[in-house]
């Protein structure tokens, strides 16, 4: 006897319709095997549903949560090391491809460094120096002039260099037209 229809129809919990389940009605009352099957999954499908429904135990949300913070630190630690990983052997290419340019250059590097800080003291004696003079005129031009001189000031400045930009791209583009 083929049961296998019929265990199909048993296990699936199917929709079945009226002769569907009359055959496996009729089945059930000639195979004991297809009846226990059939018994069985419905004594289940009651505990299923009888069944009081499981408690957490207690402070399952604290170690819940805490999983998740120890998961993320792990995940956050590996991203840390991946990326401190790149970055040290990129600098590692770096220093090592600089090297070799400067090892042909080692002979003047001390005369560049020594030129490289003197410029920048320059600079910074320069901006100190334009410090000291605007500072003082800015606190008394600001004293001598009306709010209204200064938005004046402010708008005339930004017309000629908003004049000054447009002149500068429309002479760019007719050179590149004329070329």
């Amino acid at each position: 006897m083929n049961h296998q229809q019929y265990e199909t129809w048993i296990l699936m919990d199917a929709d079945l319709d009226r002769e569907e389940h009359r055959d496996l009605h009729i089945h059930l009352k000639q195979c004991t095997q297809c009846l226990a099957l059939y018994q069985t999954t419905k004594q289940i499908a009651h505990l299923f549903k009888t069944a009081p429904e499981p408690a957490p135990k207690p402070d399952f949300s604290t170690r819940w949560l805490d999983r998740i913070d120890k998961v993320e630190k792990q995940k956050n630690r590996l991203i840390l090391f991946i990326t401190i990983g790149v970055i040290s052997l990129a600098t590692l290419i770096l220093i090592s491809s600089v090297g070799i340019q400067l090892r042909s250059v080692m002979g003047t590097f001390p005369q560049i460094l020594l030129n490289l800080i003197t410029l920048i003291a320059n600079w910074i004696v320069f901006i100190n120096q334009l410090s000291d003079i605007f500072t003082p005129l800015l606190r008394v031009g600001a004293k001598l002039l009306s709010p209204m001189w200064l938005y004046t000031l402010a708008f005339g400045l930004s017309g000629i260099t908003t004049f000054w930009t447009l002149a500068f791209y429309r002479s760019r583009t007719t050179k590149k037209e004329l070329n």
